[in-house]
C-alpha cells in the first residue's frame, strides 16, 4: 500500500538551538526540551498531503511534485544547509513559500488548501520559526 504524507506547518514562537534542530532534522530520538516547548506553543496549519508517486524517485519525465511536497522539500533544504536551524519566517521566506505553493501545470493531483489560507497564516506568524510536521499536532494551537 502506498504511503500518504501530511504536511503541517508549525510556527514556533522562539528560536530553536542548533543542537536541537540537528536532532529534529535527523529524526533522532533524543531530548529537545526547547523545541518541545516551542512546538507545544506553536500555531499550526495543515497544508496538504502527498503520496509516494510525488517523490522524486517515482516521477516520470514531465511530471511534478505537488504544493505540499515542494514546501516540505524547501523547508528541509533551508533547515539543514549551512547549519541546522528552524528557519526564521521573514518576508523573504514568506514570498518564497507562497511561490512554491502555487499549483503548477505538471503537478500530480494531491490534497492541498487554498493558497490564500497559507499566505494568511504565514503573514500572521512573521517572526516565528517555521518547521514542517508530518502528523496532526496534539497540543498545538490549530489555525482554521
Amino acid at each position: 500500500m502506498d504511503e500518504t504524507y501530511q504536511l503541517w506547518l508549525a510556527a514556533v514562537p522562539g528560536p530553536v538551538p542548533e543542537t536541537e534542530a540537528r536532532i529534529y532534522w535527523n529524526c533522532k530520538d533524543e531530548p529537545t526540551p526547547v523545541l518541545d516547548e516551542g512546538l507545544r506553543r506553536a500555531s499550526c496549519l495543515h497544508v496538504g498531503t502527498w503520496g509516494e508517486e510525488h517523490e522524486p524517485e517515482n516521477l516520470h519525465a514531465g511530471q511534478g511534485h505537488c504544493p505540499a511536497n515542494r514546501l516540505h522539500s524547501w523547508l528541509f533544504y533551508i533547515g539543514t544547509i549551512d547549519r541546522y536551524q528552524a528557519p526564521l519566517l521573514d518576508e523573504e521566506l514568506t514570498t518564497r513559500l507562497i511561490e512554491l505553493y502555487r499549483p503548477r501545470y505538471h503537478d500530480l493531483p494531491a490534497d492541498s488548501i487554498d493558497p490564500s489560507r497559507l499566505e494568511s497564516f504565514l503573514h500572521r506568524h512573521l517572526g516565528a520559526y517555521l518547521l514542517p510536521e508530518g502528523r496532526a499536532p496534539e497540543r498545538h494551537v490549530r489555525t482554521p
